[in-house]
């Protein structure tokens, strides 16, 4: 029996608009009912992750920035793994004479090194947030802007950089520059971004240490994602790893599973087949 569903946010659990579905809100509520229980898993921060939660009127444990930090039921810190200053001074140092954007994720938030007229062009280009909907000024107020060499001198803890740049050649010769440097992952969610986090901080580590402190075994864990940043919790020996419909094709073919897409409700029905109907529940 399934006591525990990870579930991926963006291509995942939200629709492209970045909203919950009403069928995926009622899986995710019939899950309490069936004694089990959701964990979200995203590589979002956990500030941006609670807001469709909240507005769904749903409330879970959440791991986030692609698991450099974890968070129980009610807010507080369970776990983090933080990037080296040393880490960090040399992914600046891949990134030179490159024109990138910066997503600098926080213990204070998201902050950018760059001009606030090129973040709002790499915005109006759907370069840099293009896996939901979201207002200039909704995303202009979650970040805040400073200098290169500000950022050491405001004692910010680093979890998560995404690099972002609307070309693959460019991003590709980043990612061969950033594999020198040690224990640092690289990953991707979409087409125009590489997250960068320590080696420790990852989706599938992050939910092995979650389900331990809630006596989870592994044959009781669901797990549904669709990008590279999952690729560490669908290639765990759980009971189902679920790949999305809309999924990279390197994660659907590391899962087990595979369900709809995120258009067509591909969480609630996984959890309607694999978890809620009798026959699962019995298995």
């Amino acid at each position: 029996m399934i006591r525990l569903v990870a579930i991926d946010m963006d291509g995942t659990l939200l629709r492209p608009d970045g909203h919950i579905s009403e069928r995926n809100v009622r899986a995710l509520k019939g899950l309490k009912a069936a004694g089990a229980e959701f964990l979200i898993c995203t590589g979002r921060s956990y500030i941006d992750a609670l807001e469709p939660l909240k507005e769904a009127g749903l409330r879970a444990p959440v791991v986030c920035m692609n698991g450099a930090a974890v968070y129980d039921w009610d807010g507080r810190l369970m776990d983090e793994i933080r990037l080296s200053e040393r880490q960090v001074r040399e992914i600046l140092d891949c990134c030179q004479k490159e024109d990138i954007i910066f997503d600098f994720m926080t213990d204070r938030g998201s902050y950018t090194t760059a001009k606030e007229a090129q973040f709002r062009a790499c915005f109006e280009r759907n370069v840099l947030l293009p896996m939901a909907e979201f207002t200039y000024e909704g995303v202009r107020d979650r970040f805040s802007f400073a200098e290169e060499g500000q950022l050491f001198e405001l004692g910010l803890a680093f979890y998560k950089i995404s690099v972002i740049h609307e070309s693959q050649e460019v991003l590709g010769r980043i990612k061969e520059r950033l594999s020198r440097i040690q224990e640092l992952a690289v990953a991707s969610s979409f087409a125009t971004n590489l997250e960068l986090t320590h080696s420790h901080a990852q989706k599938g580590r992050a939910l092995a240490l979650y389900a331990a402190s809630r006596g989870v075994r592994p044959d009781e864990i669901m797990a549904i994602g669709d990008s590279e940043n999952d690729y560490s919790m669908l290639s765990m020996d759980i009971k189902y790893t679920v790949a999305m419909g809309n999924a990279m094709e390197s994660i659907k073919r590391i899962a087990r599973c595979q369900t709809r897409s995120n258009i067509q409700d591909g969480v609630a029905y996984a959890i309607e087949t694999l978890v809620l109907t009798r026959e699962a529940r019995a298995y």
